[in-house]
């Protein structure tokens, strides 16, 4: 039996230098430090770029990696290519102790994120799920849902995929299974905001930050069982359900070297200490904890070394 069962993107994040003088990376300088929309062939010639590093990444499977490390049973399953990125992700999720469900697929190539580093440092990202997309409502079976206490999915698939996420929600409802649910970015909120909130009494726990809140407008009064975790950055974290309300302050932190997969460092943290039954002072601090020994590395999780 799993702990928890992550349903999510495979994605592989691409480190590559921006070459001022490529025709396609001079479109994207007017969205410079944001997000370029790149069609398909743009982002297929992006990530055929020389590699500075590469990174296994993925929302859900970053949280996952996290709490395998520190002990959890956990497992994932997403979509793939059959190509050298999936083999690397593959990777990522057994050297940390991860289950792994991930389906490949001839159909189309490993979902990657490039990102772009320009020469002042700062990055530019260009993503597409590619073969992510093809994850099906069957291959995420009531079997495989059988055999975990709780699943934990993302805004950006419920944003692309809603039937699929909405469908797996309410199986593993039907089954007792817990449903954690990471809010992932406000455009994918204020994308699917109504179904978010059909789903909200499906959902155990749900994460985001203080933006993503404001885009769903979700109030106390409304909650039935859902206990909401919204981060406040350097702030801090706000948690609370139909009856209580809590603020605990974040400790300080200088030496930040990335800020990719602080939130799901956070939601790692926090659902450890909840699946010990801890006090919700208790799962603030190990959220915080998780999240600011991400924030000291250039992964978007914690080292394998961290135990």
């Amino acid at each position: 039996m799993l702990d928890i069962l992550g349903v999510g993107d495979a994605i592989v994040d691409k480190i590559i230098a921006f070459d001022e003088s490529d025709p396609v990376m001079q479109k994207i300088l007017p969205v410079k430090g944001l997000f370029f929309v790149a069609t398909r062939e743009e982002h297929s010639y992006l990530r055929e770029k020389p590699s500075l590093a590469d990174y296994a990444g993925g929302s859900a499977a970053n949280t996952i990696r996290n709490m395998a490390l520190l002990g959890s049973k956990a497992g994932f399953i997403g979509k793939a290519g059959k190509d050298k990125e999936v083999d690397f992700f593959e990777k990522s999720l057994k050297d940390y102790h991860v289950v792994s469900y991930l389906i490949q697929t001839p159909e189309d190539k490993t979902g990657c994120s490039v990102v772009m580093v320009h020469a002042d440092k700062d990055r530019t990202q260009c993503a597409r799920p590619c073969a992510a997309n093809l994850l099906s409502s069957q291959e995420v079976s009531d079997e495989l849902l059988k055999q975990t206490k709780s699943i934990l999915t993302e805004g950006y698939m419920i944003n692309r995929r809603p039937e699929l996420v909405e469908d797996v929600i309410l199986r593993a409802k039907f089954q007792g299974t817990k449903v954690y649910l990471t809010l992932s970015d406000v455009h994918c909120v204020q994308n699917k905001k109504d179904l978010i909130l059909k789903l909200l009494p499906q959902i155990d726990v749900l994460f985001g930050n203080e933006y993503e809140f404001e885009a769903l407008g979700v109030h106390q009064k409304e909650l039935n069982q859902t206990l909401c975790v919204k981060t406040c950055g350097a702030k801090g974290v706000e948690i609370f359900n139909k009856t209580e309300k809590y603020f605990f302050e974040a400790p300080r932190l200088e030496n930040i070297q990335n800020t990719n997969g602080a939130g799901d460092g956070f939601a790692a943290g926090f659902l450890l200490a909840y699946h010990k039954k801890d006090d919700f002072k208790n799962c603030a601090s190990k959220g915080h904890f998780i999240a600011q020994e991400v924030l000291k590395t250039n992964l978007s999780y914690l080292p394998k070394e961290f135990v």
